[in-house]
């Protein structure tokens, strides 16, 4: 990436932004998206009906932050699914958003109990309006991320904006935008802050357009903040290395938009699955169509945080994961 930016997201910077001024600005990038619609045919960059590519080899390429352009991206999510970008972010950055990360989960955690506005818990008032069933759905939103260890960044507006400048800073805006093939946007749903629970229970194999929908143009970034997977004693994540143009079959899955481990085991015999190792700071990018979980051993020790951060083209977005503009 041809980024000369040395923002770095320090805890006194992120403290120091308007909180009210924070929400409002989330409250008018997810009013943007409420009535508009993605197109019916939109220009898809991984067609469904395409030929299989052909396996290139068990492996997830990695390429440093420098080298990084939208073809190379393109082109290795072509070949291989998924693309490791190594030393993405800096070290004082990563800290910062775990502690903002821990802040923002701990807010989360009892719905009764909800914090004053603050930093790290400032949820946007149209929040429930613009889901589908309005408080239902926002309640089982809420409900799905307490029980796995998240939380949606737009529960704390100025560390989403945050988020944004930094991701700007980076280069990133323009280059996802050329990836994509117009303007970028991010989802209310899809943009969340992990942080791992111990013991780590057995999360199903899925492509996440299985809930989001395939006629959609996508890319995510996947942070972790700190070292993990591998033999790390940290969870990071089981990926299978192979571009994947079709949603695979849910028989024999525990629900019915993930993959069960046997089909993964028999269907991608040439394709076992890697773990890979990740450093704080690197990125991981996939797409809707990349098959993977979190990692799953009995062994863990080492709580992991990230952050992941979903991106769709302007005109061909899911809006069941609710846009919001950027």
């Amino acid at each position: 990436m041809n980024n000369t930016s040395k923002f770095e997201l320090t805890v006194a910077d992120l403290e120091a932004r308007n909180i009210e001024g924070a929400c409002a600005t989330v409250e008018s990038r997810i009013e943007a998206y409420r009535t508009r619609e993605p197109l019916a045919n939109p220009n898809l960059i991984v067609n469904e009906n395409a030929e299989a590519v052909e396996n290139v080899g068990r492996r997830i390429p990695e390429v440093d932050e420098q080298e990084l352009t939208a073809d190379l991206l393109r082109e290795n999510l072509a070949d291989y699914g998924a693309l490791i970008v190594r030393n993405m972010f800096s070290n004082t950055t990563t800290n910062t958003l775990t502690k903002a990360a821990d802040q923002v989960i701990t807010a989360c955690d009892d719905p009764s109990k909800p914090p004053p506005a603050n930093t790290y818990f400032n949820p946007p008032t149209n929040l429930s309006s613009i889901m589908p069933r309005a408080d239902k759905e926002l309640g089982n939103t809420r409900t799905f991320h307490r029980d796995s260890g998240s939380a949606m960044c737009v529960e704390a507006p100025s560390v989403a904006e945050a988020l944004l400048q930094l991701y700007e800073e980076k280069g990133l805006k323009d280059l996802l935008g050329e990836y994509l093939g117009e303007p970028p946007c991010l989802s209310v749903k899809k943009w969340v802050m992990r942080r791992s629970k111990l013991p780590v229970s057995e999360a199903g194999w899925h492509q996440d357009g299985a809930f989001m929908g395939t006629n959609i143009n996508s890319i995510n970034m996947w942070l972790p903040l700190n070292r993990c997977g591998g033999e790390t004693g940290s969870p990071g994540m089981d990926v299978v290395p192979r571009r994947l143009n079709k949603i695979v079959s849910a028989d024999g899955a525990q629900f019915n938009w993930s993959v069960s481990s046997t089909q993964v085991t028999d269907t991608f015999a040439d394709n076992q699955p890697l773990m890979p190792v990740f450093n704080a700071g690197d990125a991981f990018f996939f797409d809707h169509f990349f098959l993977h979980r979190t990692q799953f051993r009995t062994d863990f020790t080492k709580i992991r945080f990230a952050v992941e951060t979903w991106f769709f083209g302007a005109s061909s977005f899911p809006k069941n994961q609710i846009p919001l503009a950027w």
